[in-house]
């Protein structure tokens, strides 16, 4: 439960942080849109290998091998 509450705080941050800023950078066109659709790519993938590694060291821990 601990962890599912930190992925849900972790998730809330980044949300509300990208919904408040503005990207002086960037801009608010096509590049700005880009960044984030990298950037949120990138974090599903580590939330999925994250996830897939968990689940595989709880595998191991319920069936030992020798």
């Amino acid at each position: 439960m601990k962890l599912l509450t930190m992925l849900i705080s972790v998730i809330s941050l980044f949300t509300t942080q990208a919904f408040a800023h503005t990207d002086h950078a960037l801009g608010e066109g096509s590049g700005h849109a880009i960044y984030h659709a990298v950037f949120w790519t990138v974090f599903a993938i580590v939330i999925y290998k994250a996830y897939s590694w968990f689940k595989n060291k709880n595998i191991k821990k319920n069936y030992p091998e020798d």
